[in-house]
């Protein structure tokens, strides 16, 4: 399993925001991504277009292109900490130890809490806790009230979906939201396309998957951006996950 290369930030430099909707976390643009800008858009960022994160989502189905794990772009975990994820410093003991076993850098496991949960380790639901991950990941395949058991359960789940994926961080991390690629049995057999979420296939699997999710994961939190605060601007799809309003997520 490889680990992601932290970039060190001497300061993060984001553009003032509060009513603009762009911002430059100063970590440059990645060369290995299509469509990368070094200032985060709506549709852009330094990991890539959204459309090109999304590949296959408005025909055939998702068909994520390859992004290896150990070249996403990403701020420090102390900018995060320090920044954004400040909820989630009381927590660096358990994403320390899970990054340690599994092989996957701690400022992953802290964006994936921040975003699934606002690194509030009460959070509720299906799949409750920090990470919200399915009982199935966990030891025994039995949900504990332990977060390091969760926080364990949420890295064993990426990193099986880094190694089945060749360590493509894409596909991981869409895997992550329940995002799924041709051969599934889903969808006629399809990729995830822009009208399954809402669908009644789509709505009797759980919550609808949030189609700007890679684009404020890759693009947002990695960032050090506030996805559900000032920077909500991030994305296009606008998906509230509940499939009102002709929403189509």
């Amino acid at each position: 399993m490889a680990i992601l290369k932290p970039i060190v930030l001497a300061t993060l430099a984001l553009a003032a925001h509060s009513t603009a909707q762009s911002a430059n976390p100063g970590v440059g643009s990645n060369p290995k991504a299509t469509g990368a800008t070094e200032v985060v858009t709506s549709t852009t960022g330094p990991n890539g277009s959204e459309d090109w994160l999304n590949t296959g989502i408005t025909g055939g189905g998702w068909n994520p292109p390859f992004l290896s794990i150990d070249d996403v772009y990403h701020v420090s975990l102390d900018n995060f900490y320090n920044g954004i994820g400040s909820a989630c410093r009381q927590y660096d003991g358990y994403f320390q130890s899970a990054g340690s076993k599994y092989s996957v850098d701690p400022v992953i496991l802290a964006v994936i809490a921040m975003q699934e949960s606002s690194c509030n380790a009460n959070a509720g639901g299906p799949t409750p806790g920090l990470m919200q991950v399915s009982c199935a990941n966990y030891p025994n395949g039995q949900c504990t009230d332990s977060i390091q058991d969760n926080v364990d359960a949420g890295t064993h789940y990426l990193a099986s979906q880094l190694d089945a994926s060749g360590g493509n961080a894409i596909k991981a991390f869409g895997s992550y939201n329940g995002w799924f690629t041709k051969g599934s049995g889903l969808n006629g057999n399809k990729g995830l396309t822009q009208d399954y979420p809402c669908s009644a296939e789509g709505k009797s699997n759980g919550v609808p998957q949030n189609l700007d999710y890679l684009h404020q994961v890759m693009n947002g939190w990695l960032m050090g951006l506030d996805v559900y605060g000032a920077d909500n601007w991030i994305g296009t799809y606008k998906c509230d996950q509940s499939c009102d309003n002709g929403s189509l997520c």
